[in-house]
């Protein structure tokens, strides 16, 4: 009974390590915002995000970002924001990720 109880209570434990985002998966985009150099975009992160973990595809007009590293921290998630130089020009974009807007951004 005991080896049960212990079991069930590192159930919620052990749940927590799905929580780590995939490699190459479509990343989920909070208020995104495009400039002639910069594109400045809030992503989720359990507490391990950094810009470096990320590539962005830019293809005619229309703007992609990947995650290349999972974020392994196992924080509550949060959104971070994130800037990333590119020379897009003028004109009007459209990204291929998923887009959102939420008021929950930490600089």
């Amino acid at each position: 009974m005991k080896q049960l109880l212990a079991g069930l209570a590192l159930l919620p434990l052990l749940s927590c390590s799905t929580l780590v985002t995939q490699v190459n998966s479509e990343t989920l985009l909070f208020n995104p915002v495009v400039t002639a150099q910069r594109l400045e975009v809030s992503v989720l992160s359990n507490g391990c995000t950094e810009a470096d973990q990320f590539y962005l595809k830019f293809n005619q007009d229309v703007i992609e970002l990947r995650r290349t590293e999972p974020d392994l921290c196992r924080g509550a998630a949060h959104l971070v924001r994130l800037a990333f130089s590119y020379d897009f020009g003028p004109g009007v974009y459209r990204f291929k990720n998923k887009t959102r807007f939420s008021d929950r951004v930490v600089r």
